[in-house]
């Protein structure tokens, strides 16, 4: 067991901080908002100490916002923590037995919630052993060999042309056509990329992706922000927020640091 895992049962011991992270879970909240839910019971230094604990562990990611400080789920060391501890055959039968139990106790008329227009924004951050620049490179030039989020096409390639206007798109193979998902809007090599666009999400949607990548004494502290905006439901948030999880957490971190893509694993 890591350090950083030590964090994160620590983190996840208390009541009160699995708490926060139920309220983290659906929206970004400041810290007046979050300690709201507690008074009067618990104080806002209670509040502000449990969060600082999240915060060390990695499971919650802050934003300054001028005078205020907005606190987001960073659900990634939950990933690498759930893949470590629970096996691959106890995950189908966990998955199943979860759902045999949403079935018994859901009530049927939710399924039929309509989609509406929703906001929905994504923080993650994972740290990658490698230098800034390397990092850049493999989230723009060599994209191919680490995103596996696509249209179910076998064939396909993925390309990110490293300039602005540039396009991040599917080639789904020769004569078979391809799919935009987003446009580059600013890029600093080693340090940031902006992109715009729907990110193949279904639906009338307007979307940014803001990476942020910061140098630390053992690599590279890699920092996405994922706002949409549009025809969204709870589904649509299921499947981004694990999706970048498993593409950051998983195949970008280890393209970066053990060299090997996700068709060679």
């Amino acid at each position: 067991m890591t350090a950083n895992d030590d964090l994160i049962w620590k983190a996840l011991a208390d009541p009160t901080r699995r708490q926060l992270l139920d309220l983290l879970r659906d929206r970004h909240q400041t810290t007046s908002e979050l300690s709201a839910h507690f008074a009067p019971r618990l104080s806002r230094f209670a509040i502000m100490k449990h969060l600082q604990v999240l915060q060390q562990a990695d499971l919650v990611v802050v934003r300054q916002q001028g005078r205020e400080r907005w606190h987001s789920l960073n659900a990634v060391p939950l990933r690498h923590v759930y893949e470590r501890w629970v096996s691959v055959y106890a995950s189908d039968w966990a998955a199943s037995l979860v759902q045999l139990k949403r079935a018994a106790e859901h009530d049927p008329s939710t399924y039929q919630e309509e989609r509406a227009m929703k906001t929905l924004q994504i923080e993650q951050e994972v740290l990658i052993v490698a230098e800034p620049q390397q990092v850049f490179e493999a989230l723009t030039t060599h994209i191919d060999a680490w995103w596996m989020q696509g249209y179910a096409s076998p064939h396909s390639t993925f390309h990110l042309e490293p300039l602005a206007g540039g396009r991040f798109y599917e080639d789904f193979g020769p004569g078979k056509g391809s799919a935009l998902y987003a446009t580059v809007t600013y890029l600093e090599p080693g340090k940031k990329l902006l992109l715009t666009g729907a990110m193949a999400m279904r639906g009338p949607v307007l979307g940014t992706v803001r990476f942020d990548l910061e140098s630390e004494a053992h690599g590279t502290r890699l920092k996405l922000s994922h706002h949409i905006l549009g025809t969204i439901d709870d589904s649509d948030r299921e499947i981004y927020t694990t999706g970048w999880q498993e593409l950051l957490g998983q195949h970008l971190k280890r393209f970066v640091e053990q060299h090997q893509g996700y068709r060679e694993v």
